[in-house]
């Protein structure tokens, strides 16, 4: 049998043509099979892991550390600026003022410190995810003096490691992420209150010596199967 034969009819040259497509189509579509997966899969085409899943938190730490002399009602504006590590997720953050009155003679006349946070430029004030606070403390003869104030950017967020029965990898994900929620520049004003013991001569103390800590956690979401 020649070509001639079999294009002979019409019904051979339809046949003899849908067979040279699918000899042409077959190979190409088997080799572009795997790229068609990953693509469904990173456009969210699989829900990734399921069943009994560990979630773990590998967290990196930010810090800023300042020393400042307050007189009695003095202030002082501190700047945190939370711009960088886009791709992380912000735990929490944390504000501390440390001091330490030894230079009184005794109760009554304990130096102390309030403070009041500035958010309005923070991603997520607007909406009422980051709130302003305030707090105040004594800056304690015995030490341990000052006040501490924490922002769960994440509600409930303490970085522990933790079993998911119910939600797949991607909905856990999701649970996780507040996107760009933190970024921003965090500010605080400090007034120091100064009590000073009169003695001949002047005063014991005039002033007091803060240390103002900000330490902002952020972290990475870690997924796998619970018995891995």
């Amino acid at each position: 049998m020649d070509f001639q034969d079999l294009v002979d009819t019409p019904q051979k040259v339809k046949t003899l043509a849908g067979t040279l497509v699918f000899l042409v189509a077959f190979p190409i579509y088997f080799e572009a099979l795997p790229s068609l997966i990953d693509d469904e899969i990173s456009s969210g085409g699989s829900s990734g892991l399921s069943g009994s899943l560990t979630v773990s938190f590998e967290e990196t730490t930010t810090s800023l550390s300042e020393t400042v002399a307050l007189g009695d009602g003095e202030s002082y504006d501190t700047f945190f600026d939370l711009a960088g590590e886009p791709e992380l997720s912000i735990g929490f953050v944390e504000l501390q003022v440390s001091c330490f009155d030894n230079d009184d003679p005794g109760p009554g006349f304990t130096d102390s410190v309030d403070g009041v946070s500035e958010l309005s430029d923070v991603e997520g004030y607007s909406s009422g995810q980051i709130e302003d606070k305030n707090a105040d403390g004594e800056c304690s003869g015995g030490g341990n003096g000052g006040f501490t104030i924490r922002w769960d950017v994440i509600p409930g967020y303490t970085g522990e490691e933790y079993t998911e029965e119910d939600l797949d990898e991607n909905e856990i994900r999701d649970l996780w992420d507040y996107g760009q929620i933190g970024r921003g520049a965090w500010i605080a004003t400090i007034t120091a209150s100064i009590e000073a013991a009169p003695v001949a001569g002047g005063l014991i103390d005039n002033d007091e010596e803060f240390e103002i800590t900000w330490t902002a956690v952020f972290f990475e979401l870690g997924i796998e199967s619970a018995g891995n």
